[in-house]
């Protein structure tokens, strides 16, 4: 795969402001938790898990990231922001002690009710506070995961600050946000992000960005047609995104991976960024 290494950003960018965009407001949180507290946890959890091919490709993604950076799935103090179903989470061995935070309580009890935590070395869970913002069970992780949730957070700068200041000196942030062009932006979503100005922010918030690719290049026609269609019909929507991720599902993630680089020289926009960032020894802040 074509990748692209990152040490830091010219010292110059540092100073750039990012553009101003819509912050979620509570009526956007208390929707969100609507959704997820009505039994999305619940019906359908296998069924689901088996068109979540989204999921899986990101699990093979950050495999692939932590292999090339030798960042351990072993001994390690894990953290995840916005887990839903808590995949990426339990790849880690049970030898590490894993931690997160949820919008959602019925995720936090179904986890719970679902895999034998006690097997991990430790495992906490809080929900966030009304507003939404992330609350902490711990301190002075090695590994902090945010996957398709910055684009939700009130305040998305604020939160890659806390998730830097609650990571050790040293330790690894790995995020995953979507790419879209405003006029294409998800309906639930609070902002849209460019990867020149994620990476920017995440620079502003103490993070030192390693590496970052952009993907699911194999998704983005699909996915710009259910969003026109969300808008003119949910049900409609609905029926296209099933059939999407039957189709997608059905199709092994390592293979999706080999259409990534022939997608991008046929100039198919990427719709997910993936960054893997270091917190530096400095204490960090929000410039």
């Amino acid at each position: 795969m074509t990748m692209t290494r990152l040490v830091s950003l010219p010292a110059w960018m540092c100073g750039l402001r990012r553009t101003s965009e819509p912050q979620a407001d509570p009526v956007e949180v208390s929707h969100q938790r609507k959704v997820y507290e009505n039994g999305f946890y619940r019906r359908f959890r296998r069924l689901r898990w088996l068109l979540r091919y989204d999921c899986r490709y990101r699990l093979l993604v950050m495999e692939e990231l932590f292999s090339r950076h030798a960042v351990p799935f072993e001994h390690q103090k894990v953290y995840e922001l916005g887990f839903g179903t808590a995949d990426l989470l339990l790849r880690f061995d049970t030898s590490c002690m894993i931690h997160g935070c949820e919008v959602s309580e019925e995720a936090i009890d179904q986890l719970r009710c679902s895999v034998d935590l006690s097997a991990w070395r430790q495992a906490a869970f809080a929900a966030a506070d009304e507003r939404g913002a992330p609350v902490f069970p711990s301190s002075d992780y090695d590994v902090v995961i945010a996957s398709h949730v910055l684009e939700h957070v009130p305040d998305d700068a604020n939160t890659l600050l806390r998730l830097a200041q609650h990571t050790r000196p040293g330790g690894w942030g790995l995020f995953f946000v979507p790419l879209e062009r405003p006029r294409r932006r998800h309906l639930h979503h609070a902002r849209t992000y460019s990867q020149a100005g994620f990476l920017r922010l995440c620079q502003r918030c103490g993070w030192q960005v390693v590496e970052v690719e952009q993907n699911m290049r194999f998704d983005s026609p699909q996915e710009n047609l259910l969003i026109t269609l969300e808008r003119r019909s949910s049900a409609l929507a609905g029926l296209v995104e099933g059939s999407k991720n039957l189709a997608f599902s059905l199709v092994p993630s390592g293979f999706l991976r080999l259409f990534e680089d022939p997608l991008k020289r046929l100039v198919f926009f990427a719709r997910q960024l993936a960054v893997l960032a270091r917190r530096p020894a400095a204490d960090p802040g929000c410039r």
